[in-house]
């Protein structure tokens, strides 16, 4: 039998429970939406693309912005899920060991394949002893790594039996899929440890190599922290 899950995590099954997969649940009672006027619900195709993009595009971030963003409810909620699996893997510093993935579900084991893909670039599957969580082979291993913590996400969501969420469909840019992509960038980039190295470095191509992970999601974390 698995540990009790605590209460914030029980808010963020619910709200992805309760929500449609397309936009923030919370999105019409945000405060943090209504005091800042800007939320990543707004722009969540543009954000998927330019990580699928792999390169910047002046005509596709210009929409970031260089203050830092204040996120809502659902995203910090992520954020502290990340860092409960860091703590309980006792990490303290980059790059964020795979081995973590080991940590996801107390009842089954979870195993990565790497195969030739091609819709997509990682899928989940579910036996009755284990996870398989498969990663597009093609992908550079910095790309594969994003990934496997995005899947692994998905993982987290569906443990219990039942899917926390109502999927609309499979497009790029759904809310729900953004949330995984970004409980993979605070679990390989937790803002600690990013603020911390940019002092020492303050080079983006050296601080995706120092964490592992690809050099836009490196930018999207130090864009969204007002870093860059």
């Amino acid at each position: 039998m698995g540990a009790k899950i605590p209460r914030w995590e029980e808010a963020l099954w619910s709200y992805l429970g309760h929500g449609d997969g397309n936009r923030c649940p919370l999105y019409e009672h945000c405060r943090v939406r209504k005091k800042c006027g800007w939320c990543i619900s707004d722009h969540i195709a543009d954000m998927a693309q330019l990580l699928e993009d792999g390169k910047l595009n002046g005509a596709r971030h210009d929409f970031t912005g260089a203050e830092p963003k204040k996120l809502g409810r659902p995203f910090q909620l992520v954020e502290r899920l990340a860092y409960k699996y860091l703590r309980k893997g006792k990490v303290h510093g980059p790059p964020t060991p795979i081995e973590l993935i080991s940590l996801l579900d107390a009842e089954r084991a979870v195993e990565i394949s790497t195969i030739p893909l091609k819709a997509h670039h990682g899928a989940i599957w579910c036996l009755k002893d284990r996870w398989i969580i498969q990663l597009r082979s093609r992908d550079p291993p910095a790309m594969r790594r994003h990934t496997l913590f995005h899947e692994a996400f998905h993982v987290l969501a569906h443990r219990s039996g039942s899917p926390v969420f109502r999927k609309m469909g499979i497009e790029v840019g759904y809310f729900n899929e953004w949330l995984a992509d970004y409980f993979a960038i605070c679990i390989l980039m937790p803002r600690e440890w990013v603020k911390e190295k940019w002092v020492e470095v303050k080079d983006v191509n050296r601080m995706a190599e120092s964490f592992n992970v690809p050099k836009l999601a490196m930018w999207m974390r130090l864009r969204q922290l007002g870093l860059v």
